[in-house]
């Protein structure tokens, strides 16, 4: 074979390949176009970032579809209807939860379906593909719940941030002052008091004790009310008889003993007020008797010393 043949051979050749590649790319996307869906719907409340038309559709990691068509809904844009190509045979089951789920780090996401624990089994969907279309639960994603539940914390922050703003005003910082100044004032004065406290609390605590004790002996002392009273109106009679022999005595000894003395006293105030009458008059007399003394008076005739 000379050169020339040989490089229509080889260009021949790389156009036999190139042509079965092709073909066998065709064939293997038109195998997926032939394959036959149930359609499902499922309406999400959130945005749909990262999932287009083709996006796989899968139950509890493993794939059993993808999406066939996204539309707004024109009376409520809030809600974005998903159409999802499901594989027959998959049980598809009235409690099935479907949630847009993200692939790594890639930006692109998919569909996940995933059956709770609790729901029975043989309760399941029947497909139809004709329009309204079989609906399927959905609930928001993770990453939309942190989204949402950032935007919470954020918009709390704020409104924590306003307080404080608020709240640290000169003004109430100044009465702030002010209330600390007077807690140190209280604090000193409960630290100078403590001792006293202390003691305090060392004579409540010995009058609860005296109290206990004293609660203890009340039964006693009320077993002996009794006994005291029938004492007492024993003691009563007794009584009545010693205040008349009390009465008898007394007038006795006032008798005997008090009247006498009561005359001897008043026979002395009566010496002592005329020795002071005379006293008295000799001062009005002779003043100067108080510094001089008072003179034996001259005897008379015919008198002695």
């Amino acid at each position: 074979m000379n050169k020339e043949n040989q490089q229509y051979f080889t260009v021949g050749l790389f156009v036999i390949i190139a042509i079965t590649i092709l073909v066998s790319f065709w064939l293997w996307f038109s195998s997926d176009s032939r394959q036959k869906y149930d359609i499902y719907l499922a309406v999400f409340n959130e945005p749909i970032d990262g999932l287009s038309i083709s996006s796989p559709v899968k139950y509890n990691g493993v794939d059993v579809g993808n999406v066939k068509k996204i539309l707004l809904n024109k009376k409520n844009p809030r809600n974005i209807m998903v159409y999802l190509s499901i594989l027959p045979n998959t049980l598809i089951n009235k409690k099935t939860v479907a949630t847009i789920k993200s692939q790594g780090v890639t930006g692109l996401s998919y569909i996940g379906l995933n059956l709770p624990a609790n729901a029975d089994l043989n309760d399941n969907i029947i497909p139809k593909n004709i329009d309204p279309y079989p609906q399927i639960i959905t609930k928001p994603s993770l990453l939309y719940n942190l989204s949402e539940q950032a935007q919470s914390v954020s918009d709390n922050i704020q409104d924590i941030s306003g307080q404080m703003k608020s709240l640290l005003s000169n003004e109430n910082i100044k009465q702030f002052s002010e209330m600390l100044k007077n807690l140190n004032t209280i604090t000193d004065a409960i630290a100078i008091k403590s001792a006293n406290i202390s003691q305090n609390m060392e004579n409540l605590t010995i009058i609860i004790n005296y109290i206990k004790d004293s609660t203890k002996n009340l039964a006693t002392m009320m077993e002996n009310i009794d006994t005291l009273t029938k004492s007492l109106s024993e003691t009563s009679a007794s009584t009545n008889k010693l205040i008349n022999n009390f009465q008898d005595n007394t007038l006795n000894n006032i008798n005997s003993v008090l009247l006498p003395n009561l005359n001897q006293s008043i026979t002395n105030i009566n010496n002592v007020s005329s020795q002071l009458e005379q006293f008295m008059n000799t001062m009005n007399q002779n003043p100067s008797a108080l510094i001089r003394g008072i003179s034996n008076k001259p005897l008379g005739p015919g008198e002695t010393q």
